[in-house]
């Protein structure tokens, strides 16, 4: 009897484990991840197949990009095109006749502007020509000229994103009232264009002004032009009282022009340019100049006692030199080939600006733009209305040949060249390296260490490249006299637009450090 009570209880464990065994193993089957037909079960619900397809992506919905600011960001606002005006200053559509453009730019100071020049005459191709033409003929060239300025003036510049801020002359003048000098510009005569086109934004409003009283340094300078409002003006006073600020910044300059061609003085070029110099050769400085006219714009930059806090701002400067340095005007410059002499210009173009920029970057307190150099458009009398960058870029390949082809004898057709035209954009592409060089480092350019400075190292002038390269390329209509001058532009047509350019700048760049970011309306 025992023996059977035995046997059963061993039965009873053997099924027992026989049973406990089939179930691991039908756990195990289900629930693994060995190589085996995929059951039900977790992980394999997750995915579809692991070895043949991968895991299938779980969806993450993107965020959507975030809006672009309602302004043109300093990249961008020089991108663009001309857009014929469908309103002006006295009401809408474009300015029909000249009696209207001269309501709109009307001052007590000086005679409205009236014309741009009409050298040919459209209908035979003849120059006019002064002595002798009759009555008539005179008539017929004064109606072109109203009837071309009017149509100068009928576009504007529209960057192909964002919009700019409107230009208000009072506010601008209030601006430069609260730095220590104002708006200082410095340039060839393309600069005294510009400077003639901003100061008669603010004749338009009555603010009026005296030049070069004799109390301020270099008042006699014949190169030199200085803004100081006038005392008697009620105007005046209503800029003293917005800018807030003390009488002694009221007796020194808001608006100055250092006209000085090529920046450097006679001795300075000869020095940078002694290495390529033919061996007895005699070259003078035949341009306007302003003989250390750095030392001056140190005076007028400099922080004054007493007016920390009311006059706080950067003193702003626009700078440019370009067309002069050319293998025309270097003619002390010499190499076996055009192609060598060219190179040479351009050595000694990047040697002006290294001593530019180490001149001017330890003054505090300002903020210096680079005015890119503007493009001259040869046979610009055959262009009646802008071009589009596209359209002017591939006559622009073939730029040195116009130039050549403008040439009335060997002789001329040879001193064209040497005007070297097409160096300006490779010029302004050095001024941009160094300039954008500072920017990324944070300081200011060391030119006795030929490197940037590091971030936070130098408390300097702040550098910015001002680009006006596109936007006056597509205005090959506009410049002073058609078929004769093709550098120089009518005023004010094209400089108005690089006002209301650079005043947006400026204040996009100065709201980076106020409470309100205009860079992101």
């Amino acid at each position: 009897m025992q023996q059977s009570r035995l046997r059963a209880i061993y039965l009873l464990v053997f099924i027992s484990i026989i049973l406990s065994v089939h179930q691991w193993f039908n756990v195990e089957k289900q629930y693994s991840l060995h190589e085996y037909p995929k059951g039900i079960g977790y992980p394999h619900t997750t995915y579809v197949d692991v070895e043949e397809t991968g895991p299938v992506p779980i969806p993450v919905p993107v965020p959507p990009p975030p809006p672009l600011p309602v302004l043109c960001q300093p990249n961008e606002c020089s991108t663009g095109k001309w857009v014929f005006r469908t309103s002006n200053p006295s009401g809408p559509g474009p300015f029909t006749s000249l009696s209207q453009v001269q309501s709109v730019y009307a001052n007590l100071w000086h005679p409205p502007w009236e014309k741009c020049p009409v050298i040919y005459d459209p209908v035979t191709g003849r120059e006019f020509d002064e002595e002798e033409e009759s009555d008539a003929e005179r008539e017929e060239k004064k109606k072109l000229e109203g009837e071309r300025f009017i149509e100068s003036l009928n576009w504007e510049w529209a960057p192909d994103r964002g919009l700019l801020l409107d230009y208000d002359p009072v506010e601008f003048v209030v601006r430069l009232l609260k730095s220590p000098g104002g708006l200082v510009l410095i340039g060839d005569s393309i600069t005294r264009q510009h400077w003639h086109a901003i100061y008669y934004t603010f004749r338009h409003l009555n603010i009026t002004f005296d030049s070069n009283p004799k109390h301020l340094p270099l008042a006699d300078h014949p190169n030199v032009e200085q803004f100081v409002l006038s005392k008697s003006s009620a105007m005046t006073k209503i800029l003293q009282a917005k800018a807030g600020v003390p009488q002694s910044r009221m007796e020194r300059p808001f608006f100055t022009l250092f006209e000085d061609h090529m920046l450097l003085s006679e001795e300075e070029i000869l020095e940078i340019t002694k290495k390529n110099t033919m061996e007895g050769f005699n070259w003078n400085h035949k341009w306007r100049r302003v003989d250390k006219w750095e030392d001056h714009l140190k005076w007028l930059t400099m922080p004054r006692d007493g007016e920390e806090e009311a006059v706080g701002e950067d003193t702003l400067i626009m700078i440019n030199t370009g067309a002069h340095w050319s293998s025309h005007e270097l003619s002390m410059l010499r190499a076996p080939t055009d192609a060598e002499e060219r190179l040479l210009v351009t050595d000694t173009y990047t040697n002006m600006i290294d001593l530019v920029i180490a001149r001017l970057s330890p003054f505090s307190r300002t903020s210096i733009y680079y005015r890119s150099t503007a493009p001259g458009h040869p046979q610009c009398n055959i262009s009646q209305i802008p071009q589009s960058e596209s359209e002017y870029e591939y006559e622009y390949e073939n730029l040195v040949q116009r130039l050549q082809d403008m040439g009335t004898n060997p002789g001329d057709k040879k001193a064209r060249i040497r005007w070297d035209w097409d160096l300006f954009e490779v010029h302004n592409g050095i001024w941009r390296r160094k300039i954008e060089g500072m920017e990324r480092q944070g300081g200011t350019y060391d030119i006795s260490e030929g490197m940037e400075a590091e971030q936070g190292q130098l408390t300097g002038a702040k550098w910015y490249y001002f680009d006006i390269w596109d936007m006056s390329l597509q205005r090959p209509d506009a410049h002073e006299q058609p078929g004769k001058d093709c550098l120089h532009w009518c005023l004010p047509s094209v400089f108005d637009e690089w006002t209301k350019l650079f005043h947006h700048r400026v204040r996009l760049e100065e709201s980076k450090n106020e409470s309100q970011d205009l860079s992101g309306l």
